[in-house]
């Protein structure tokens, strides 16, 4: 039976958490830089949550673009395999990262209660489209990697 696990899962683990953890970052400091460029209303003057907030509602569009983020880390975690089974390490890697992700962003951004926290609605409802795009980029990142590779473009004609 074929293994849908990658060929290297510590490997593919690492570049996620520290992709992840990159744009999670990211994506603190973009709100923050909104909320102290543009001034709005914080979230206790209005009486809302942080997911609420209008600095955090400013960024959303930008989420989706943190996510390219993830394209290096399939490079880096690509580049050492032979071109024959590229690609079918590139689909292994994408489908892992993506459930890994969904996982990941349920416990940390739901089930776990914190400033930031949201509701289920808040985060797979109120998120769209952006949480899809994300889940998309992160599921399609290796993928793109592996058609762009400079080896195997070598030989085509444009």
């Amino acid at each position: 039976m074929k293994s849908i696990l990658p060929l290297k899962p510590a490997k593919a683990v690492l570049y996620f958490v520290f992709a992840y953890w990159i744009i999670t970052i990211l994506g603190v400091l973009l709100t923050m830089a909104f909320a102290i460029i543009f001034h709005p209303p914080s979230p206790e003057e209005l009486g809302v949550t942080a997911s609420k907030a209008p600095a955090y509602l400013m960024t959303l569009p930008y989420h989706p673009l943190l996510n390219l983020v993830w394209l290096p880390f399939a490079w880096l975690y690509l580049r050492g395999f032979a071109i024959e089974i590229r690609k079918s390490e590139a689909l292994r890697l994408g489908i892992f990262w993506a459930f890994i992700c969904v996982v990941l962003d349920l416990i940390s951004w739901v089930l776990i209660p914190h400033p930031w926290a949201m509701t289920f609605k808040e985060f797979y409802v109120d998120y769209q489209p952006w949480i899809t795009m994300i889940y998309l980029i992160i599921f399609a990142s290796p993928i793109l990697i592996t058609g762009f590779s400079r080896r195997e473009l070598t030989g085509m004609r444009i």
